[in-house]
């Protein structure tokens, strides 16, 4: 048994974070309203033997934010140092997986926001914080680089980092690529030319960077397309905020599960003018709504608990009473694009 929170919480509290005991596999908070707590709670949680003996810490974000490389390797943790600028602080999770911590400066929480890249970036909820074990993997969450010692020392994220996830270095774009990354560099600079002639300007400048540069007539293709989406207001590429409904958000957040998203949508359908509500998974599958077992209920609902969809307001007792939740104030910013077409052929 590693007991790691109560060992451990000193070392953030002492830092000024708000740490609680984590259940690291499901990354699920053991306690209730964390969002609200303060370091005292941090403390009260570590001498309570109930969570003393918890094998995981986490810690709420806003202080930090953190890059979250949710692809295993060196490589892909350094290509993310290279686009968010360096940092004393560098993590390996228990899969293998990497971690960037920056100091925050309101980026919020972006879940997927750069197209093709496995990256999130977490300037709110909360995160798993070394030295968590995962005991299904025998393995615990490490500091590659240095530690809760110099979250002091930690810059923020790299200037315009966030804002230009839709363009690349012209230099890489290889054959068969370039008509695509022409025209989402020209749809992300055209709000910054004055006319179609000024961003065919701009398109030939970037694609003569090309390995093998495009000739002049397909650069100005791209260019005028773009341009014309631009007048029309239809262009949306790249936008930090685009104008979205709400609906939109709850979809690219919950891409990647899509049983939580269908469970969240029918929670929004029973219970969306209510305070709270029960969440009972075995009543919910032998009612066929939805019609799963019982644990892919449970496991959508967890998805929905990490990633700041609902909240718990009283924790599930196995057979004697189902848990009740409450839909989340604020939902989380998903910092992709919508409603833009594909490129020209």
């Amino acid at each position: 048994m590693h007991a790691v929170f109560a060992e451990h919480v000193a070392d953030y509290v002492n830092a000024g974070l708000v740490a609680f005991p984590v259940d690291a596999r499901a990354k699920r908070p053991l306690v209730r309203n964390w969002e609200r707590a303060g370091t005292n709670a941090s403390r009260a949680w570590a001498s309570n033997p109930r969570f003393a003996g918890a094998e995981g810490i986490g810690i709420r974000m806003g202080g930090i934010v953190e890059v979250d490389v949710d692809a295993a390797g060196d490589a892909w943790l350094q290509s993310a140092v290279e686009r968010f600028g360096d940092t004393p602080v560098r993590i390996r999770t228990a899969s293998g997986k990497g971690k960037l911590w920056y100091r925050g400066n309101g980026e919020g929480r972006r879940i997927r926001p750069f197209r093709g890249l496995p990256i999130d970036v977490l300037g709110g909820g909360f995160t798993i914080a070394p030295p968590s074990w995962r005991e299904d993997l025998g393995a615990a969450y490490r500091f590659l680089s240095g530690s809760v010692a110099n979250l002091n020392d930690l810059p923020t994220i790299r200037a315009g980092a966030l804002e230009d996830g839709y363009t690349r270095a012209a230099e890489g774009v290889q054959d068969g690529e370039r008509n695509n990354a022409l025209w989402r560099h020209c749809m992300t600079q055209a709000r910054f030319c004055d006319d179609v002639e000024a961003l065919i300007d701009v398109a030939a400048s970037w694609a003569g960077s090309f390995p093998d540069p495009l000739g002049l007539v397909e650069v100005e293709r791209c260019a005028r397309s773009a341009w014309r989406y631009e007048c029309e207001g239809r262009n949306y590429l790249g936008l930090r905020k685009p104008q979205i409904t709400a609906e939109d958000g709850y979809m690219d957040d919950l891409i990647d599960q899509p049983e939580a998203l269908v469970l969240y949508q029918m929670f929004k359908r029973w219970h969306s003018k209510r305070p709270n509500f029960a969440i009972a998974p075995t009543a919910m599958s032998e009612a066929g709504s939805p019609p799963w077992h019982r644990t892919r209920i449970i496991r959508a609902r967890d998805v929905l608990i990490e990633r700041g969809f609902i909240q718990e307001v009283s924790r599930p007792i196995r057979g004697r009473r189902a848990g009740r939740y409450r839909f989340a104030e604020q939902m989380a910013d998903s910092g992709k694009d919508h409603y833009t077409p594909s490129p020209p052929g």
